[in-house]
């Protein structure tokens, strides 16, 4: 009789394939890179690596969807002690601020290419957009709060004040992609956070 495999061992191994894709990924690029490469880099049999992927597209999403929910889940537990909604989104451009331009570079990249690939094959697109969402629902619930609590406008529209979040942020990293240093980078994040506060707040 074969040991059972406990779900543990499922995870970590999960978790070493994962680790092993995003290394070929950052090294060749998303779409040059095959299942061969990430088999040869991982000295795993490509039988084991398709028992828990499909396809290295399986492969990103779960990455890009790890990363989300980690950052939901932290973020979620460190509001317990920030009652406050403007509190909590401070606390997200900080996160920003903490992220090092090469950092953000790096991951800009990693998206981009995955989202130009994702573009053209359109029974991938609503894998993404369900991870896409995540960060709108998420961002939501914090302004929905701080519009019932009074500290946001009251006719504030939440669907847009979320996606204004994310397009800051979204739009800053572009800008900084090829060029720009770490200070003036660290700088318009503050003076886009002022322009998020003043539209919420009115």
């Amino acid at each position: 009789m074969s040991p059972k495999v406990t779900q543990a061992y499922k995870e970590e191994k999960r978790a070493i394939i994962l680790e092993g894709a995003l290394h070929c990924f950052i090294e060749k690029g998303f779409q040059a890179t095959t299942i061969d490469d990430i088999v040869r880099h991982l000295g795993m049999s490509k039988g084991a690596i398709y028992s828990y992927f499909s396809s290295k597209e399986e492969m990103y999403i779960q990455m890009a969807d790890d990363k989300m929910n980690a950052m939901v889940e932290n973020s979620s537990e460190d509001f317990k002690n920030m009652p406050s909604a403007a509190d909590q989104i401070r606390y997200m451009f900080d996160r920003f601020r903490r992220q090092s331009l090469d950092e953000m570079r790096k991951w800009l990249a990693f998206h981009l290419e995955f989202m130009l690939y994702v573009a053209r094959q359109p029974e991938l697109t609503e894998r993404w957009n369900q991870y896409a969402n995540k960060a709108l629902l998420f961002m939501q619930e914090i302004m929905e709060g701080g519009r019932k609590t009074g500290e946001f406008r009251s006719d504030l529209d939440i669907a847009a004040a979320s996606r204004l979040f994310w397009s800051v942020r979204d739009g800053l990293a572009l800008q900084f992609m090829l060029s720009g240093k770490e200070t003036d980078y660290k700088s318009m994040i503050n003076e886009m956070e002022k322009k998020v506060f003043r539209y919420i707040i009115g």
